[in-house]
């Protein structure tokens, strides 16, 4: 129920048909292309953004930002593929100069996300684990390759 006033009639239909668009996708989707075909016959998109030209270039400048975050984790990626035993010694040699403060009471360490809590990792020093695990990771790196195989059957044979 509303009041009358037209204001609140329009609010109160534009929920309405909130809701029905909810419960009913269907007929929204359908209804989609038909938007879409009636737009393109009258260019309608055209003259909006030739109306509207600070949209187009806000537009332009967010599509700049979204690609070079796209093409730097790319390029990120692939340098990891390329070399993933190299990246894993990368973070066992940035262990021993603070990532891993967690319990050597220095306090909470920052990171991008934030500051780690004091102990998280409630290992005395926080480096020994994360060393180990490094460890684990490379030797299994170079025994899955087929050269580190070929190479243990040269010295053996």
């Amino acid at each position: 129920m509303t009041c009358g006033a037209e204001a609140c009639r329009a609010a109160h239909r534009r929920v309405l048909g909130q809701r029905w668009r909810a419960k009913n996708p269907e007929r929204t989707l359908g209804r989609q292309g038909k938007v879409r075909a009636w737009a393109d016959a009258r260019d309608y998109w055209r003259d909006w953004r030739d109306e509207n030209p600070g949209y187009v270039e806000r537009n332009r400048t967010q599509t700049r930002e979204r690609m070079r975050r796209l093409r730097e984790e790319r390029r990120r990626v692939r340098a990891l593929l390329a070399d993933p035993a190299g990246y894993l010694r990368g973070l066992k040699a940035r262990c021993g100069d603070g990532v891993c403060k967690t319990g050597t009471g220095q306090g909470p360490a920052p990171t991008r996300r934030g500051a780690t809590a004091d102990d998280v990792c409630k290992t005395g020093t926080g480096r020994e684990p994360v060393v180990e695990v490094v460890d684990y990771l490379l030797a299994r790196e170079l025994f899955a390759k087929q050269e580190g195989l070929d190479a243990g059957r040269a010295v053996a044979g």
